[in-house]
């Protein structure tokens, strides 16, 4: 793996930690959203009748549906505990190979090449901005980024 694609992951693991999480919302909701259901009903229209009779049919399908809600509430519950388990692993190691690109570019000694990697992969910011804010033309921005992916290169080594 060369220096650029192995500094290049920290978009990818950024991108993956955030559909992480809008996966696990996104299951919660739909939890959230069975447990506010509630089908039981005297009358088919939902609303109170003053007959004191009551709808035996509209009761057993109504008891039936709770059935199969309780039913998807209780692999709902299931799926989402296996989905935290999967995230909480997968965000574990996302993290630790984050942190390792950090350390990565921390150790680069030279601060004009340690501030253009991080501007470019951690900030994820285009080279014609780069160039701008730091003041340099475009293609010493450019040289600077090979100089400074040379020495990326020498510490993945060690």
């Amino acid at each position: 793996m060369t220096a650029k694609e192995y500094l290049s992951q920290y978009q990818m693991i950024e991108a993956r930690l955030r559909a992480i999480e809008a996966m696990v919302d996104e299951a919660r909701k739909e939890l959230s959203a069975i447990n506010d259901v509630s089908l039981r009903s005297a009358w088919p229209d939902g609303q109170p009748h003053g007959t004191g009779t009551t709808d035996p049919v509209g009761n057993q399908a109504a008891a039936a549906a709770d059935r199969i809600t309780q039913e998807r509430r209780e692999e709902l519950k299931g799926l989402l505990e296996d989905l935290e388990i999967r995230e909480l692993k997968t965000r574990a190691e996302l993290w630790r190979q984050r942190m390792e690109i950090e350390e990565v570019i921390g150790a680069v000694s030279d601060p004009t090449h340690h501030d253009v990697l991080y501007r470019r992969y951690i900030q994820g910011q285009k080279f014609e901005l780069i160039a701008v804010e730091t003041g340099y033309s475009y293609r010493h921005t450019i040289r600077l980024h090979g100089e400074a992916l040379l020495e990326v290169a020498k510490i993945i080594k060690k």
